[in-house]
């Protein structure tokens, strides 16, 4: 039986995919003048946004970086992420009905403060960690160790719900459930133990 869910943030709880790789790229071309293909921003799913700016040669202090940076927030203003339908549901029921609730992300906690739909229910959650507060992000199970660990959570009875290949590693890492948030996501993946194709259908682990 799961008591205990750890959800990622992006493309899991909110709808971020398109508008956020769709403003970066319009912000790297104004800073770098540069077109990047599809699958080279697709990378952003999987990696660090720091790890994702090292690929593409970036120095993350640079003066280069802070322009991006500048227009990236800019221009993600004009288009902010939402949660997916039926997210704030299923969080509201699945706090009322007393289950342990806990967020791992790869975003900084800058980056999250930027989701203003989800800041509004962060408050839902036991603990919140975020890249800035491990040494190891994912697909290092440090950030679910570490949740586990503190709360002296049953692994057997614990799920970590996302969307991509890092997600599943860290989960099968951390020796806890992995539940594919597929809906709306691209990635593939073939092994996990639960495919949620709706948010929906997380409430079968509760019913």
């Amino acid at each position: 039986m799961i008591k205990n869910f750890i959800f990622d943030v992006d493309r899991t709880l909110v709808d971020s995919y398109q508008p956020e790789l769709e403003t970066l790229k319009e912000a790297l071309k104004i800073v770098t003048n540069k077109k990047y293909n599809d699958e080279m921003m697709n990378q952003l799913t999987i990696l660090t946004t720091d790890e994702f700016f090292e690929r593409l040669g970036i120095d993350k202090h640079s003066d280069t970086m802070k322009q991006i940076n500048y227009h990236w927030g800019r221009l993600l203003k004009e288009k902010k992420p939402k949660l997916f339908n039926g997210i704030k549901e299923l969080l509201n029921e699945l706090k009322n009905k007393g289950y342990f609730l806990a967020v791992a992300t790869s975003r900084t906690k800058e980056e999250l403060n930027e989701l203003d739909e989800l800041i509004d229910y962060l408050d839902l959650f036991n603990i919140v960690i975020t890249s800035d507060l491990i040494k190891n992000p994912k697909p290092s199970p440090e950030s679910i160790n570490i949740i586990v660990d503190k709360f002296s959570l049953n692994r057997e009875e614990t799920i970590y719900i996302g969307d991509s290949p890092s997600d599943q590693k860290a989960a099968f890492a951390a020796s806890v459930k992995f539940g594919f948030a597929s809906w709306e996501n691209k990635n593939e993946i073939s092994e996990y133990d639960y495919n949620f194709t709706n948010p929906q259908e997380i409430y079968k682990l509760i019913r």
